[in-house]
């Protein structure tokens, strides 16, 4: 990549450096307030203050309970979907001008000067003041306007400033109009590279240049502050986004789409990469807009010690980690492959805290309800598996139930079970189970995993490991004789006093249809009697002496050369098997595994590869 690029999609409507062009609105509006009550636009007045470029355009308010206004042709301009039009206005005295409901602030749109809508964006008791000084504030024209004058045909020709004054100065021109702009109101973060990586400083330091006043993202008393789009990455070009211990405030925006406020992650080559972090949204009760998270891409990114605080919806992807990142107040987050590790969803205003696809790839979190709440909805689980639970709960129902305040959500097709193993010293969740399947939830499981690695300690994927129970001793069967009904591709097994739980795995050998033979999950149907389903139809029953082991981990290693599972073990299991890949290139030499399951402390194992 190359340095990091700091650009915006605003597009100016006038600068307030203009000699000429400006105007008052001359329409009269819904409460009988009249629009040009105070002063003519003054230019070029370099006495009074402005915030960008050489100049604001002001106007004398001397007098009271009466509105001013500073207009300035458009020429019909299209806002985008979530975009805004972004005005910086500011009052000298503002103890004289209206609240927030009396429309201290406002922004006029209009298709003429006479016929326009009006919204209310702040006032004496919102944003700078009581102190004063210039703010850029956006209103979206879908929004519901507050008032309106005349017919506004919906063609944007005129945006204006306007300020409701109270107690009308003596002197002075206290209404100041600086750059208008519209558009999506973008952040556009790009590039970026080793000891120059993207930042929030950096687009600040951009974004503040007395030049640009893109009213994005600013620095402010202890962060930054940001509204609009923060887009990282784009559909051209990937970021490299590197920050650590920064806070950013979103903005207070009243009169805006709820998406507006939103990062947006961008082009799969991307690296985005945050410690330390806070986003906090100022005022989650009074803004449209609480501020969002979207990964559009599914790019690298790293979330690690931060803090999302009132803020709105969260979508993930499968590339994305978060470790020790706290959720406080805010709406639903959906997993989509991402990776949480000690994260805390603490009082979600949302029905669900987390959709989940994978709860194994949640681990030792914390989830608090507020008294109506799911913390996880696991969606529809359509075939008998097992899943492993090892998080904390807090405030969430104490039975099985519909209240809605239950920690698991789930529907379970019909004639299907889950398992739900929960991790030994992890809170049992309860279960609101809207299928008609069934659900099992197993306490105190303890995990059994094996790590595949090479000589030199790099992680292998796609090992085939497996584990079986190597002598009589522990607590499942081993070497057992069984007896099996085919029909169709279903295999019914009689095996007294198996012991065994839907979605454990259990080896067959010895039985005279290959179809029989070999690790399967199973589906208990009594104590006595379990089926799993064959790969093929072999069209009649098995016979000889068949053979049953229990199977404690079978399958695959994953991208991080891990295979792992959990399950409650009522006393210590002794194992053997083996890993291996010889089917695929780089081929390894097989590993062998022999060791016991602990009954409260699990098993690891660490198989080292040697190529073959």
């Amino acid at each position: 990549m190359t340095v990091p690029s700091y650009t915006e999609d605003l597009t100016d409507i006038a600068t307030g450096d203009e000699a000429a062009g400006w105007v008052e609105l001359t329409g009269t509006d819904q409460d009988s307030e009249v629009y040009n009550a105070q002063g003519s636009p003054v230019y070029e007045d370099d006495e009074f203050p402005y915030i960008q470029g050489l100049y604001a355009v002001i106007q004398t308010c001397t007098k009271s309970t009466a509105i001013g206004s500073l207009a300035y042709n458009a020429g019909g301009i299209t806002v985008p979907t979530d975009g805004a039009v972004f005005v910086w206005q500011n009052f000298s005295s503002p103890f004289a001008m209206g609240t927030y409901a009396q429309g201290g602030y406002r922004l006029v749109l209009g298709s003429g000067l006479g016929d326009f809508d009006v919204w209310y964006v702040g006032g004496s008791d919102k944003d700078n003041n009581p102190y004063g000084g210039f703010v850029s504030h956006v209103v979206n024209p879908t929004v519901t306007r507050d008032t309106w004058a005349g017919t506004h045909t919906g063609t944007i020709n005129y945006v204006a400033s306007a300020v409701y004054v109270i107690t009308g100065p003596g002197k002075g021109s206290p209404h100041q109009c600086d750059v208008m702009r519209y558009g999506r109101g973008s952040a556009i973060f790009e590039h970026g590279e080793a000891a120059d990586y993207a930042t929030i400083a950096g687009f600040a330091a951009i974004n503040d240049n007395q030049s640009n006043r893109w009213g994005l993202i600013q620095v402010t008393p202890g962060g930054f502050l940001w509204k609009g789009q923060m887009q990282l990455g784009s559909a051209s070009n990937p970021v490299d986004f590197r920050d650590s211990n920064f806070t950013v405030f979103i903005q207070w925006t009243p009169k805006v789409t709820a998406n507006f406020n939103t990062i947006n992650i961008v082009n799969a080559s991307s690296n985005v990469e945050m410690t330390g972090f806070q986003f906090i949204c100022l005022d989650p009760a009074g803004t449209a807009s609480k501020g969002r998270w979207i990964t559009t891409n599914d790019a690298t990114v790293a979330l690690v010690n931060g803090s999302f605080i009132d803020m709105g919806t969260f979508v993930f992807d499968s590339n994305t980690t978060l470790d020790i990142v706290t959720f406080k107040r805010c709406g639903q987050a959906t997993q989509a492959g991402a990776a949480f590790d000690a994260c805390i969803f603490d009082n979600s205003d949302a029905a669900v805290s987390l959709v989940a696809d994978s709860l194994a790839d949640i681990a030792d979190c914390v989830f608090t309800s507020d008294g109506s709440n799911h913390a996880v909805d696991l969606g529809t689980i359509s075939t008998t598996q097992a899943i492993n639970w090892n998080n904390y709960l807090s405030g969430y129902a104490t039975s099985d139930g519909s209240t809605g305040n239950e920690a698991i959500k789930v529907s379970v097709d019909v004639d299907k079970v889950l398992t739900i193993n929960v991790g030994a010293g992890y809170d049992t969740p309860f279960i609101y189970n809207t299928g008609a399947g069934t659900v099992t939830v197993v306490a105190g499981a303890v995990s059994v995993t094996v790590t595949a690695k090479t000589t030199l300690g790099v992680v292998i994927e796609n090992v085939r490991v497996i584990l079986r129970a190597s002598d009589g001793t522990g607590p499942f069967p081993f070497d057992e004789t069984v007896t099996i009904v085919n029909s169709g591709t279903t295999a019914t097994v009689t095996h007294t006093a198996h012991g065994v739980a839907t979605g454990d795995k259990m080896q067959f050998l010895g039985a005279s249809l290959a179809a029989n033979n070999g690790t399967f999950l199973l589906t208990v149907t009594d104590v006595d009697t379990y089926t799993y389903t064959m790969l093929s139809t072999p069209g009649s029953s098995p016979t000889g002496t068949i053979k049953a082991t229990f199977v404690a981990l079978s399958g695959l290693t994953n991208g991080s050369g891990i295979i792992t599972t959990s399950r409650v073990y009522t006393s210590d299991q002794p194992i053997e098997g083996h890993a291996r890949k010889n089917t695929t290139a780089p081929f390894y030499v097989t590993a062998p595994l022999i060791d016991t399951i602990d009954s409260a402390d699990g098993f690891a194992a660490t198989a080292v590869m040697i190529l073959d």
